[in-house]
């Protein structure tokens, strides 16, 4: 997967700065259960249309450490 430096996940690892947290945190989500075998990717293609769109929901789950590796039943949140 390619970083993409305009992500929020991997700005507030670098800034750190309130106005990143509020940008961040102010965008609308769903919860989504994880099925086995998901991956951010996959959630993307299925649910935003577009597997690009990955690290959108990475910026709103940085709980998840391997996007590639989610346990089934896990919560996460979906970029709306």
């Amino acid at each position: 997967m390619a970083t993409y430096t305009s992500s929020n996940r991997y700005r507030l690892s670098i800034a750190n700065t309130t106005a990143d947290r509020v940008a961040y945190t102010s965008r609308t989500y769903y919860q989504y259960t994880t099925k086995q075998g998901d991956t951010f990717q996959i959630l993307a293609s299925k649910l935003l249309n577009d597997g690009t769109r990955y690290w959108e929901i990475a910026d709103f789950n940085p709980q998840v450490q391997w996007p590639d590796v989610i346990p089934a039943g896990t919560t996460i949140r979906i970029p709306r």
